[in-house]
């Protein structure tokens, strides 16, 4: 079986289907959810008395921000990567305007949504303070690795960029991002409740989500090789990347019945993932060229920066309208 059939497997989204597959099968897709945040628990049901407490605040979805929280969470996974493709490519003096002040919005997003998710931010539709003991360890974790991931950003924005700091902030990320993943599993888990946000629009809002931090996984990843900067990780995470990002971008825009997961729900939705298409068909080559062994020119490393921000913030939009979307039937 290829790796992308492979890869689809993943999509299964339940706890039913994932104990169908074979011994073989299973290990692969439980490799493939632990790797994109989506652990096997976490789609499983809660227990009794913690699945009371869901469904008893879920019931008050307007005051909670569920779609939100799903949302914004899954966005600090792609600032987890964002901020790396901003430093590298800052430190290589790579549209220097641009990156500099990416990475400090980067920096301040971050640190903006951890608190709105514990604390809660109207602006952002997260209303009212986090009790769930679990999802306040996991963002009490989160705020423990982000703060010397932060400080390294901030040393890289005040000009000190050498190859060593770069490479200690992609490794800093590492942990990082991984943390990010269980906390949006957590968050999911929590408010994924019928009469919150139904499971599987939880689920496309986290699929879409990823979207947005695979497209900064590439676009770091692209910088790293280039600056000749963890090279061998790089280009296995950039590998990873890609395919994952393809295999997604279709199942979202094609739908796949066999995982849940249907056709776009809305013709907006339908044309913001054609836009996404787009964008990625012409970052595509430059991925494809890095991974080929190619060398690629300042100008080409600006277009996958700016590209892949470009593309994200196309993402961005998408995921927000199928969060949306999924208040819709409620």
């Amino acid at each position: 079986m290829s790796p992308s059939a492979e890869l689809l497997k993943f999509y299964s989204g339940t706890a039913m289907a994932y104990k169908q597959f074979s011994t073989h099968s299973r290990r692969i897709a439980h490799t493939a959810l632990i790797a994109l945040g989506i652990s096997c628990t976490s789609l499983q049901a809660q227990s009794v008395s913690e699945g009371q407490a869901v469904i008893h605040r879920a019931q008050f979805v307007e005051d909670i921000g569920a779609s939100q929280r799903i949302d914004f969470s899954g966005k600090l996974r792609m600032l987890s990567q964002r901020i790396v493709a901003a430093g590298c490519n800052y430190a290589a003096g790579i549209d220097p305007e641009r990156s500099g002040a990416m990475l400090r919005a980067t920096s301040e997003e971050f640190q903006r949504i951890v608190d709105a998710l514990e604390y809660g931010d109207p602006d952002l539709g997260i209303i009212g303070v986090e009790e769930r003991r679990r999802t306040l360890v996991g963002i009490s974790k989160l705020r423990t690795l982000w703060d010397p991931t932060n400080e390294t950003a901030q040393l890289i924005a005040q000009g000190n960029g050498s190859p060593e700091l770069v490479a200690q902030l992609a490794n800093q990320s590492a942990p990082l991002l991984e943390m990010a993943k269980l906390l949006v599993s957590e968050i999911s888990a929590e408010y994924s409740d019928p009469t919150a946000v139904l499971q599987a629009d939880a689920l496309v809002i986290d699929i879409a989500g990823r979207q947005r931090m695979l497209s900064q996984r590439m676009s770091k990843n692209v910088c790293l090789i280039r600056s000749d900067i963890n090279t061998a990780t790089a280009t296995g995470e950039l590998q990873g990347a890609m395919q994952m990002f393809e295999v997604s971008l279709m199942a979202l825009r094609h739908g796949m019945p066999d995982a849940g997961i249907k056709e776009p729900p809305t013709d907006e939705i339908t044309a913001g993932l054609d836009v996404v298409i787009d964008d990625w068909n012409g970052l595509k080559p430059i991925v494809t060229g890095i991974l080929a062994g190619e060398s690629i020119d300042e100008e080409q490393r600006a277009i996958m920066f700016n590209g892949a921000l470009t593309m994200t913030g196309h993402m961005n939009t998408v995921v927000g309208l199928y969060s949306e979307d999924s208040k819709l039937g409620l």
